[in-house]
């Protein structure tokens, strides 16, 4: 098995996309699926599919395909799944109360160990399970509970003070969900994942779209 390259940005959104499938077929029983079949069912060409494969060192077999469980455990690995990482989120708004009672974390490797405000009626009570503490304890709680990445759930205004509060305590994975663009060292990841953004983005596919139609009239 070939050791496998980085992958770009949409390589891993298309892992994503498989695994999910993958597991899909893990629970129904399925033991191997053809790269046809992942294509029609994700909407990615066989031979893309083939190649993110050979990419990651895995190889059909002829009119076999793949084995379910093993490429599935390959995916985990690639994208370091399995391995536990403590995450911490700025922020117990509307949204961060959601992410914090949702199950993402687990899925991705991640345990949510701490959570921050400096809102006087939110610090002290619970948010699935977690205490919320006072912004003013982030470095030493982030230090204890060896916190490596963080989530930023804040309004925009105050998104480029927790980004620069993450990355002085040492933090270097961001999870940003407001929207601005964070301005941090090369050597922190940003993953960006504005709401605003995405309806922006959905109102003009929409748009898009409809003067497609009136044009074809």
């Amino acid at each position: 098995m070939q050791e496998h390259k980085k992958l770009p940005r949409a390589s891993v959104l298309r892992m994503e996309l498989y695994l999910e499938l993958l597991e899909q077929l893990e629970a129904n029983g399925q033991q191997s699926v053809t790269s046809a079949e992942l294509g029609a069912a994700t909407g990615i060409s066989a031979v893309k599919v083939r190649q993110d494969f050979f990419h990651l060192g895995s190889e059909g077999k002829p009119k076999i395909g793949y084995e379910v469980s093993q490429l599935a455990s390959l995916i985990r690995s690639v994208l370091d799944l399995e391995t536990p990482k403590n995450a911490c989120l700025v922020g117990l708004g509307n949204l961060g109360r959601a992410l914090a009672a949702s199950d993402i974390w687990a899925r991705a490797g991640f345990r949510l160990a701490a959570i921050f405000d400096r809102d006087q009626k939110i610090i002290g009570t619970e948010a699935a399970g977690v205490r919320v503490r006072n912004i003013t304890e982030f470095f030493g709680v982030v230090k204890a509970e060896g916190i490596a990445a963080g989530v930023i759930t804040v309004p925009a205004p105050d998104a480029q003070e927790a980004g620069d509060l993450m990355v002085g305590a040492g933090i270097r994975a961001i999870w940003n969900f407001a929207p601005v663009t964070l301005r941090v060292p090369d050597d922190v990841v940003v993953e960006n994942q504005s709401l605003a953004w995405g309806l922006i983005t959905l109102s003009y596919a929409m748009k898009s779209d409809k003067d497609k139609n009136h044009t074809a009239l």
